[in-house]
């Protein structure tokens, strides 16, 4: 089973002249293909990516989000508490998507995203018998690479509204 407590994206644009993020691009994170959260990639007023450009975006989950399960019950046990984050019972790979969403017809044009989670773990307290806390990595773990060419827009002649990855 895996928490994971942040999730980011380090995009790279392409080097054509119209390849920068001038159209707004939201992303949704998927489990297991339901809907955990939406949200902006270049949120307000933050500076777009231009041609050859490259950031990192990140978000961190607020309260726990638990995968559902048979009797749909949630157990905390002694000295445990519940983490903030996505609960992953099977781990990330072959279960998390990230669908990348033009909002505008001005193009968007992707030269490579690489995938990062941070995990929430459960600790022992010392001096203590059985408290434990959660504790996020301090580093970022590289999940997997998507390098294939992607154009995002809502017009269809230029490419597509929507792109998915799947991790």
């Amino acid at each position: 089973m895996a928490w994971i407590s942040e999730i980011g994206w380090d995009i790279k644009t392409g080097n054509a002249v119209f390849g920068g993020t001038d159209t707004r691009v939201s992303v949704e994170i998927l489990r297991d293909g339901a809907l955990i959260i939406a949200l902006l990639v270049e949120p307000g007023g933050t500076q777009r990516l231009d041609f050859g450009e490259s950031a990192f975006y990140w978000w961190r989950f607020q309260g726990a989000n638990f995968a559902p399960n048979d009797d749909d019950i949630a157990v905390s046990h002694g000295g445990a508490g519940f983490p903030h984050g996505v609960e992953f019972p099977q781990g990330v790979v072959g279960h998390m998507k990230c669908r990348f969403r033009a909002w505008g017809d001005d193009l968007w044009i992707k030269d490579n995203v690489d995938g990062y989670v941070r995990y929430a773990r459960e600790r022992g307290v010392p001096g203590t018998i059985d408290s434990t806390v959660w504790v996020d990595d301090l580093n970022w773990s590289f999940i997997w690479q998507f390098p294939q060419d992607a154009v995002l827009s809502t017009d269809p002649a230029e490419g597509f509204t929507t792109w998915t990855l799947n991790y």
